[in-house]
């Protein structure tokens, strides 16, 4: 009775955190639908179509955390002896196939092989703590294992397919693990995919006060990002990786897995994953980065229950100081708390993130005019900003999910979340280079604004046979409302230098205002269903399946806040994708897959300016073949992504989609040991970006804009046979030249930056502790970045990142 009393104690606890996350959640919904009732009345009866579903996955939700609770307490208390006869908890890592056995490591490697699995194991999480044999959904519920190393994970989400064994999956994919972000010491989620693979580069320097991404040659905004496989829930500018367990990346269009992401970005997909509670943890970090940036973070992880069915994770970081960079300083903030529960047949988890982020005189990038060379990349350190400039966001944002099997075969699904994200700033948004002696022509612009999203999904997925073969059988549906407001003060323009920045004491006088108002709503709808097909013991699967997307879009002039432009457009992209696995270790794979973008507004110059084009379709084909080796994984792929594009007819003026621009690429990713205590990871990506429609024909068969031929990322690490503990590190990055205009008479040159670093693992007063030390850039290399809008960044400086990691 004691250890009854004792468990429903802990519970309790445990359900009073729970109520408080869900209490923050549904206010914040409040507050999102009561900006949602500001719509037009056509908005409105669309939000209200949609609120009972909303409310739907929420209350189901709530029902069945409080019945799955309800009928535990029951069985404890009709059978005395439960406690007893009860399992002992069982630590479910994956589902998926295991890696095979680590070679054995010389006597001196001991202790770091020790403190390898143990971080293994708390990579891992509780997938179903009282169950001795867990259903099919939690074992596809539960986060891939970190493959040899801990640098990767076995698998990750394929969105409707759930979790997938990479070995598994038709695509190309590769989930960086939590540890990969603690060794880079990263401060932002697009340093981890920049420093790590080949096939994506950060489209905006780590300088600046946002990121963005540019994957197979094609933008990805951070805003389009997703979290736990929900669209609309991050910070539009920056995310702090602090809550961040996993970095899931999805290469080319995925429209059919995950629906259209919110600016219908199709180089790839980002999905971030949350940490959960795999077991109790106290872990404190301080960090350092140059010039006089300082940072630590608290990580705390407790599971409670009599069979650790509850778990709660709470992190929160601080970090400020001067940058690299000249006149620029950050302070950010971030706290986030994460609450799971695992029980035998449901599941179910929420979290709460806020983030609060400065940063004075953000470095932003320049456009040159056309037809000048483009000069030398100046010295990073020398900054554009004035002064007075500044950028303040801060974001909240809430989610939860459950699942429910309603057999070994059935499970239910549902997910609801929501995200504030307010800013202000006061920028240059990008000087006019006007010639090659680096004059520029500069401005100032202050703005105000705030963006309220909510997301959800919600479907059913079922496993059954049909003689020899296996199908698991998912249909999803899912739902986003975003409203976007603005409002924006604009200077005059002045004269400056690159090499030699023109400081002003003031922006003077405004030029023209308007004040913050509802500026644009953006609602998402689609249904996806999916079968996978497996049959001769699972050497062959087929995967086939489509989605209906329906994109609405409106438009609202600043001042008086009336519609100015309304769009609602539906379109349907299939998909089909076949692995063979002939052996454990190699597997081949297929994929069609689609993506879908908004349809574009033509131009004022058209015939047809009235004119509403539905969600246009990229189109990619992809074969690929993967290699798993037990402690190395490699993988190669080719693949043409076709992406339409809008130009008008030179005699008729009508405005069509007939442009397009076609990236046709190879990629080869490797990871894991190469030899005892060596290992790597990174690749070589080979692309060819052409226009092959254009306007008029003027520029067909050029190189597409911001996509270079070569990009290469070779990351290594040693584990030093003549000191236990001390791992040193190399890191080479190498990008080739790259076009920044249409017509490939502007270009930035080919660059390589490297790295060096080391980390050691001791003891301090019975703690493990880790010390990191890397130096990034360490020539100082002067490079400029190319984007596919034509915009160039300067690369960062020379810079020391430091840290010390110490578990309690």
């Amino acid at each position: 009775m004691p250890l009854r009393s004792h468990a429903a104690d802990q519970v309790v606890r445990c359900l009073l955190i729970v109520a408080a996350l869900l209490s923050c959640l549904f206010q914040l919904a409040r507050k999102l639908g009561r900006s949602s009732r500001e719509l037009s009345s056509g908005d409105r009866m669309l939000n209200n179509s949609n609120l009972p579903r909303t409310l739907g996955v929420a209350c189901v939700s709530v029902l069945l955390t409080t019945t799955s609770s309800q009928a535990q307490q029951t069985n404890r208390q009709q059978s005395p002896n439960s406690a007893a006869s009860s399992l002992p908890p069982v630590n479910v890592s994956a589902p998926e196939k295991r890696a095979a056995s680590v070679r054995r490591q010389p006597s001196s490697r001991a202790t770091r092989g020790a403190a390898s699995r143990l971080a293994a194991r708390r990579e891992s999480i509780v997938a179903a703590p009282s169950a001795s044999v867990p259903t099919a959904g939690a074992r596809q519920a539960a986060l891939p294992v970190p493959y040899i190393g801990g640098q990767v994970a076995r698998g990750g989400q394929l969105g409707l397919l759930g979790n997938k064994d990479y070995m598994d999956t038709p695509y190309s994919l590769t989930s960086y693990t939590e540890k990969t972000i603690r060794d880079q010491q990263a401060t932002s989620v697009a340093e981890v995919l920049t420093n790590s693979d080949p096939s994506v580069r950060a489209a905006i320097g780590s300088s600046n006060r946002y990121d963005a991404l540019t994957i197979r040659g094609f933008r990805i905004e951070n805003s389009e990002i997703a979290m736990n496989g929900i669209y609309g829930l991050v910070p539009a500018y920056r995310i702090n990786p602090a809550p961040i367990e996993r970095i899931e990346l999805l290469k080319g269009p995925a429209a059919f897995l995950n629906g259209m992401a919110p600016q219908g970005s199709i180089g790839g997909t980002v999905n971030v994953v949350t940490k959960r509670a795999a077991e109790d943890l106290t872990r404190l970090t301080a960090g350092y980065i140059s010039d006089g940036r300082f940072g630590t973070e608290l990580d705390l992880a407790r599971r409670y229950g009599e069979q650790k069915e509850w778990g709660v994770r709470f992190n929160g970081g601080l970090d400020g100081g001067n940058t690299a960079i000249d006149r620029q300083a950050v302070r950010n903030g971030v706290g986030s708390l994460g609450v799971d529960y695992h029980g035998e047949r449901f599941r179910w988890s929420a979290d709460i993130i806020s983030q609060d982020d400065w940063m004075k005189a953000a470095q932003r990038g320049y456009t040159p005019v056309p037809g000048i060379a483009l000069p030398s990349a100046p010295d990073p350190r020398i900054n554009l900003a004035q002064p007075f400039d500044y950028a303040r966001s801060r974001s909240l944002t809430g989610l939860t999910r459950a699942e429910y099997d309603l057999s070994n075969n059935v499970t239910v699904f549902g997910a609801i979340g929501a995200n504030e994200f307010r800013y202000d700033k006061r920028e240059d948004p990008g000087a006019t280079i006007l010639n090659t002696a680096g004059d520029a022509l500069g401005t100032s612009r202050f703005q105000t604004g705030k963006s309220e999203a909510v997301s959800g999904e919600a479907g059913v997925r079922a496993r059954f046979d049909t003689g020899p073969v296996g199908h698991e059988v998912v249909v999803s549906g899912s739902a986003q409302n975003r409203t976007d407001w603005l409002g924006q003060t604009n200077y005059g323009t002045y004269l400056t230098n690159i090499y030699s920045p023109t400081l002003l004491a003031n922006a003077g006088a405004p030029l023209s205002t308007f004040p913050e108002g509802k500026s644009d709503f953006l609602g998402l709808r689609s249904v996806g269903v999916a079968d996978t097909l497996t049959t001769m013991g699972g050497m062959l699967q087929v995967i086939v399946g489509a989605r209906q997307q329906q994109v609405i879009a409106n438009g609202y002039a600043p001042v008086s806040g009336l519609e100015t432009t309304h769009y609602d457009q539906s379109a349907t992209s299939p998909s089909i994708a076949l692995v063979v696995r002939p052996i454990k270790q190699l597997s081949f794979y297929a994929n069609y897959i689609e993506g879908l973008s908004p349809g574009p507004t033509p131009p004022s110059g058209a015939a047809n300016t009235n004119a509403v084009f539905a969600p246009f379709k990229t189109r990619q084909v992809e074969v690929g073949t993967k290699l798993d080796l037990g402690g190395f994984g490699a993988s190669l792929a080719a693949f043409q992504i076709s992406q339409p594009s809008g130009v008008i007819d030179p005699i008729t003026k009508i405005y069509s989609l007939d442009g397009q621009q076609r990236n046709r690429g190879i990629e080869l990713n490797t990871f894991g040991e190469v030899a005892p205590g060596v290992r790597v990871l990174g690749g070589v990506t080979w692309l060819d970006a052409r226009l092959t429609e254009t306007q008029g024909h003027l520029y067909d068969g050029n190189h597409a804009i911001g996509a270079p031929d070569l990009q290469g990322n070779l990351g290594v690490e040693w584990d030093t046979p003549f000191v236990p503990g001390l791992t040193a590190t190399a890191r080479a990055i190498y990008t080739s030249r790259a076009y920044v205009s249409a017509d490939n008479t502007q270009s930035v040159p080919s660059w390589t930056t490297f790295d060096i670093g080391a980390r050691y693992a001791t003891k301090l007063a019975g703690r493990p502790t880790t010390f990191r030390a890397a130096l990034t850039n360490v020539f100082d290399k002067h490079y400029w970045i190319g984007n596919p809008t034509g915009y160039v960044i300067s690369g960062m400086p020379r810079t020391l990142w430091l840290s010390m990691t110490v578990d309690f």
